[in-house]
């Protein structure tokens, strides 16, 4: 059977660290990938295969072959950016979005984009408390 009667889509994935990104398998194959990020992969670009990819909302970054390589003119173009995701803690699999995260949804850069990627925000600021300066002057005291 024809390839590209069966087009792929990549929908809220989020692909840390592979070998090399994501492939796609034949130049007939049509892939869509939305609010996808492909970040830290280790031996080659987000998207090794130059084979039509039609991403909208995606983070490609940091990825040792290149990020937007073969896709060039989707850089900036339907909400998609290159910019750190700002995982919670990836060295442990936490994968959920800083609170700062450009991924996190309708912010900046990709304020026309909802949630880019798998994870919610999941980390962020740390509470404070309002304290006096005799309070807090106090507090070293006792």
């Amino acid at each position: 059977m024809d390839e590209a009667c069966y087009p792929w889509s990549l929908t809220r994935c989020t692909f840390y660290g592979n070998g090399v990104g994501v492939w796609s398998v034949t130049a007939d194959a049509r892939v869509t990938i939305e609010n996808t990020i492909i970040a830290y992969s280790t031996e080659g670009p987000a998207l090794p295969n130059p084979y039509p990819v039609v991403p909208s909302c995606c983070d490609f970054y940091g990825n040792a072959g290149g990020d937007w390589l073969y896709l060039e003119d989707y850089l900036g173009v339907n909400g998609n950016i290159c910019a750190d995701p700002l995982f919670c803690d990836p060295a442990n699999g936490d994968f959920h979005l800083s609170c700062h995260s450009p991924c996190a949804p309708f912010s900046p850069p990709n304020d026309e984009c909802d949630l880019i990627g798998a994870w919610p925000v999941g980390c962020g600021l740390t509470p404070a408390r309002v304290v006096t300066w005799g309070g807090l002057k106090r507090r070293f005291r006792e």
